[in-house]
């Protein structure tokens, strides 16, 4: 009898030793930019506890990928990547009406008692913590729109600005559009590399305007998370209400995040801080990816430690040529590499025979809408062109809404021009530049519009100074032998 209690005793002890120790793991985030080059897919993984506490140093062996139900090979592991490539982070923030209440949803005068004031807290100590210049943080709040956009940056100093701005909502301003407010985040987000998470704030369930002018063509929640799978974000969302809240656990659940209840506004401080630190400690897996024909393939990552397995599946878009159903790549797949570099140096010739008389900017896209050309011409007598989507600047891009003020400068001397960016980084034939020196034909990316410099075939050209010749006598010129 005595021996019986003490088996069952170890048994129960061993059970209890499982669930105390019972990790929860999470595709964060499928990076499948590899996949045209070598045939390769990144997913971010994140391993923690029952709390949400990450849990960092563990092996490469205790990981095993499969896509598509087949094992993939693992060809590169790394720990907590994130502390040094840096994290582009968007916090999305409920400004409906209901986060001007109390905890307890009374009304209240009392503007330190409000939920937006904990929020507000919350996120300004969230930004004390990051120190890493390669971090980036945009922020953006929601109610029947969004409200003031601040795209990702390292200045922190705008998103403290930005939460000091926050207007409250009047009238029919004050309904709570989170699905369409989440994915309108995502379409500004989209231009963003790199690791990227939402974190989204709310205090309570969806609450749609009737025939809301800001959307009248609805994308619904299931809208919302495939455009984050499709741009490979992962949402983590909060909800500080008292029960749970079904559509953040939704949306979390379904783009590689993890969902939090926050049942006093004074939680969310450290709900922050924890997203973060589990972000921080995530682990990158590099896999082969396999050759399905399915544009949309399923990766599973399974766990194992002390003898139990836990298991995460994310879907995520392939789209690439390579992603076809043949088993064994054809031959004109890399024929066609070649070919096209070689189509783009005939263009490139082609290009220089082309040149306009004069130095010019033709604007290619406008918002990712139809490409409409529109020159622009770069005064001789002009030492400087300002761009941005400021009425001010001397190129003004309309129905860009990225662009709020001056975002570069093109300044020419004695012929050659540079363009220097006014704040963030722009991007110059895709790599992100603050001061370049452009040649006819370079692609300059601002904001979401596209525009090509052409320098002209008048260039101007600085002038050698003239050698001044020495004046001889007649006296002094040596005699004829």
């Amino acid at each position: 009898m005595r021996k019986s209690i003490i088996v069952a005793y170890v048994i129960l002890l061993s059970f209890l030793t499982v669930l105390l120790y019972s990790e929860i793991i999470t595709i964060s985030q499928v990076d499948n930019t590899p996949l045209l080059i070598n045939q390769q897919v990144k997913i971010y993984v994140s391993v923690t506890d029952s709390n949400g506490y990450p849990q960092g140093n563990l092996e490469k062996d205790r990981f095993t990928v499969y896509e598509q139900g087949k094992k993939r090979k693992i060809v590169h592991f790394a720990r907590g990547v994130n502390i040094d490539t840096g994290v582009n982070m968007l916090l999305l923030l409920d400004n409906s009406g209901s986060m001007y209440q109390d905890a307890s949803g009374n009304d209240t005068e009392d503007e330190k008692k409000w939920r937006l004031t904990y929020a507000k807290n919350a996120i300004i100590s969230l930004l004390a913590q990051i120190k890493n210049p390669a971090d980036r943080i945009g922020f953006t709040t929601f109610n029947w729109k969004l409200g003031q956009v601040i795209k990702p940056t390292n200045k922190k100093v705008l998103i403290e600005k930005a939460l000091m701005e926050i207007e409250r909502p009047k009238g029919d301003e004050g309904y709570t559009e989170i699905y369409e407010g989440l994915n309108e985040a995502i379409e500004d987000f989209r231009a963003s590399g790199g690791r990227k998470v939402i974190i989204l704030l709310s205090d309570g369930e969806v609450f749609k305007r009737p025939n809301n002018p800001h959307y009248t063509k609805r994308v619904e929640i299931e809208g919302a998370i495939d455009a984050a799978q499709k741009e490979g974000i992962s949402v983590f969302t909060i909800g500080l209400i008292e029960t749970k809240n079904k559509s953040l656990e939704t949306i979390a659940g379904n783009t590689g995040g993890r969902y939090f209840p926050a049942q006093q506004p004074g939680e969310l401080e450290n709900l922050y801080s924890l997203i973060r630190n589990q972000i921080l400690n995530e682990y990158l897996i590099t896999y082969e990816a396999g050759m399905d024909h399915e544009e949309k393939r399923r990766v599973k990552v399974v766990f194992e430690e002390r003898g139990k397995k836990q298991e995460a599946e994310r879907d995520y878009y392939a789209g690439t040529m390579f992603g076809k159903p043949q088993e064994k790549l054809i031959f004109w797949m890399f024929a066609a590499i070649p070919a096209g570099l070689l189509l783009l140096w005939l263009l490139s010739l082609l290009k220089f025979k082309n040149k306009k008389k004069i130095p010019t900017l033709d604007v290619l896209t406008v918002n990712g809408k139809k490409t409409s050309v529109k020159p622009l011409t770069i005064v001789d007598n002009k030492k400087a062109v300002t761009i941005g989507g400021s009425m001010d600047n001397d190129l003004t891009i309309k129905g860009d809404e990225e662009l709020t003020l001056t975002e570069a400068k093109i300044e020419q001397n004695n012929g050659v021009f540079t363009i220097a960016s006014m704040d963030e980084p722009i991007t110059v034939n895709n790599k992100k530049v603050t001061k370049k020196v452009l040649r006819s034909g370079d692609l300059i990316k601002v904001g979401n519009t596209t525009i090509v410099f052409d320098e002209g075939v008048a260039k101007t050209v600085m002038k050698k100074p003239e050698k001044k010749t020495k004046t001889v006598k007649k006296k002094d010129r040596p005699k004829k032998k």
